[in-house]
């Protein structure tokens, strides 16, 4: 496919609109990056190794899904695109996080999910805007410290990685709503930690090496979900877990049962 179909392109209430996933492209059309109103660009699920340098050439862009391709790397130029609130480069082959997302001082949501990651760099921090991270099904064995300059994030995906424990200041993130560390190697969660994030609604905790859950979890008023199963709970931690199931069972959906990754 070397052109643009006509019904790939889509105008809706003004926003303009690019939808080219999932049919097999190896390289972006020719003529997308002259489309210089384009705010969203949807390339999930094709056989991209690469992008074209001339992408900064769409300034509006706001959107980008890059999802399920064969990146290893992104141009420099997608630091040009200024306007850049969401990112998607999940299912792809990225050893680092490239370094032109740096320039994305407008970005909001990034997810880096199931790429080959052993750590993130300490620019990160300074994505202020950031609201959602999803860094799940990669090779952290710590959570990054620069996780921590975070303020505004409300959700957090850490699932499926080799953590062993989680620091003590996850609890300064206060803004969040939604944190899974489900399918990693925890032993123990910081309990005074947990019982700072106040605003928590959604936990993922199943399937690590808990013996008992952190203290306080019953006291989170705004959580919804917990999920538990998979772990290997002494006769103490049974106990715990069943009191705290029926102090929170009329406000939390607790799960027990396994489940797949969720």
């Amino acid at each position: 496919m070397e052109n643009i179909s006509a019904e790939a392109s889509t105008e809706i209430f003004g926003i303009s609109a690019l939808d080219l996933s999932k049919r097999q492209l190896s390289k972006v059309p020719e003529g997308v990056t002259d489309l210089k109103d384009l705010e969203k660009l949807h390339l999930y699920r094709n056989n991209l190794t690469e992008l074209p340098r001339s992408i900064n050439k769409l300034k509006n862009l706001r959107y980008l899904d890059l999802d399920g391709n064969q990146l290893t790397y992104l141009p420099d130029s997608i630091g040009d695109l200024k306007e850049l609130w969401m990112l998607r480069v999940s299912k792809n082959q990225l050893s680092a996080v490239p370094t032109c997302v740096q320039q994305l001082k407008k970005l909001e949501e990034l997810h880096l999910d199931d790429n080959h990651l052993t750590d993130l760099p300490e620019w990160i921090g300074d994505l202020k805007e950031l609201r959602r991270l999803s860094v799940s099904k990669n090779q952290l064995s710590a959570v990054p410290t620069c996780v921590q300059q975070l303020k505004e994030l409300k959700l957090l995906d850490l699932g499926g990685n080799h953590l062993t424990d989680l620091p003590e200041w996850i609890g300064d993130l206060k803004e969040l709503t939604w944190l899974k560390v489900s399918n990693n190697q925890l032993s123990a969660v910081p309990t005074g930690s947990v019982q700072q994030l106040k605003k928590l609604e959604y936990l993922y905790l199943n399937s690590n090496h808990l013996t008992d859950l952190p203290e306080g979890i019953g006291d989170l008023k705004e959580l919804k979900v917990l999920t538990v199963s998979d772990n290997p709970y002494t006769v103490d931690g049974m106990r715990s877990l069943l009191e705290l199931k029926d102090k929170i069972k009329e406000k939390v959906a607790i799960r027990y049962v396994s489940g797949g990754y969720y």
